[in-house]
């Protein structure tokens, strides 16, 4: 089970770091002067739909990875073992070290903002693409 939930924890970054080379690839094609109308609005629709793709399978793997985790610490809990999974939040606070800064943010919830923003980038590109002319 530990060996799951850490795949499902490696996965669940590989996905928007994947999204995110492809969208940077779709905006240079959208972006670029010499790009036609057609191309501009394909990209840009493109970028969109790699956007919603990333934002689900990130949230798919997360809540696959949760429930793994949630599983191991009630194992844990009710078997009186060490609390190895536990919320890593906890270990750092048990450990002294309360989150400070960029760090009290949830990565997943940045990630999936920062997804989002890039999809709402390729639909305006979209716009601009279908409107000028």
């Amino acid at each position: 089970m530990a060996t799951r939930r850490a795949g499902y924890d490696s996965m669940m970054w590989q996905a928007p770091g994947l999204g995110l080379a492809a969208q940077a690839f779709l905006m240079t094609i959208a972006l670029h002067p010499d790009t036609g109308r057609l191309a501009q609005v394909t990209a840009g629709m493109l970028s969109m739909v790699v956007s919603f793709m990333s934002v689900q399978l990130l949230a798919k793997h997360r809540r696959h990875e949760l429930a793994d985790s949630i599983w191991l610490q009630e194992l844990e809990r009710t078997r009186g073992l060490p609390q190895v999974h536990a919320p890593a939040e906890r270990r750092c606070r048990d450990a002294g070290m309360p989150s400070k800064g960029l760090v009290k943010f949830r990565s997943h919830q940045v990630w999936t903002a920062g997804l989002v923003v890039f999809g709402l980038a390729g639909l305006a590109t979209a716009i601009v693409g279908f409107v000028r002319g």
